[in-house]
């Protein structure tokens, strides 16, 4: 029998906006966000929503984390996620983007997209500009990216320049380190660095967000192969 037609009427209605929530931000919603939007007077009435979803097998809950909700597959099939925090914006365009290192946002996403690299390496960047848009990173674009200095020539990078994040993708030459952009645009132009320049880490994944605002995850490196 389909779980969901189990719930009562408000418990559905409770479980469609949660999901809803999730799918538009990319997170799962604090317990005070919940009583908000559904207009519940206290922090119980919010959980005892959420125990009935539990006790039917539609979410999990850390009970220790403030966005510890997890969605399951209605069919059984556990979707296990991870939040990943957002720390700073990179610039696509020029080097004109802070590296700020801030944990006030983060998104949610399935732990299979780290394709088995620890949580604790992987943070997320949000794109700005567009001389990226030929490998499919997209202004306002979430992109994944596994803090490492193992990188090799045409990988897409996210490097930090005098406290500036950019990401580009990368070619290793004989005395140097080129970040080029994938664009055909011909305003922007490579950045030439030492060969003993640091990469902060490597994109491994890329997170559209389109105005509809469901995310779409983009496959990595397809576009710009050669």
């Amino acid at each position: 029998m389909d779980r969901i037609s189990l719930l009562t009427e408000k418990q559905r209605a409770f479980y469609e906006s949660l999901v809803g929530y999730m799918e538009r931000h990319g997170r799962a919603p604090t317990i005070a966000e919940l009583m908000v939007r559904h207009k519940l007077s206290s922090p119980r009435s919010v959980t005892q929503y959420l125990e009935a979803l539990e006790r039917r097998g539609l979410i999990v809950r850390e009970r220790y984390g403030q966005r510890g909700i997890k969605i399951l597959d209605p069919e059984g099939k556990g979707v296990e996620t991870v939040t990943i925090p957002v720390i700073s914006s990179a610039g696509c365009d020029n080097v004109n983007v802070f590296a700020e290192r801030s944990f006030t946002d983060f998104i949610c996403v399935a732990r299979e997209l780290l394709n088995g690299r620890s949580k604790d390496k992987v943070v997320s960047v949000k794109a700005v500009g567009n001389s990226m848009v030929d490998a499919g990173v997209n202004d306002g674009d979430y992109v994944l990216v596994e803090v490492t200095e193992a990188v090799s020539d045409n990988d897409l990078v996210v490097a930090v320049i005098d406290s500036f994040a950019v990401i580009k993708k990368l070619q290793i030459a004989n005395n140097a380190v080129i970040l080029h952009p994938v664009s055909s645009d011909p305003q922007y132009t490579p950045i030439i660095l030492r060969k003993d320049f640091r990469i902060f880490g490597k994109v491994i994944d890329i997170i559209r967000m389109p105005q509809k605002g469901e995310l779409e995850i983009v496959p990595l490196y397809s576009r710009y192969e050669s």
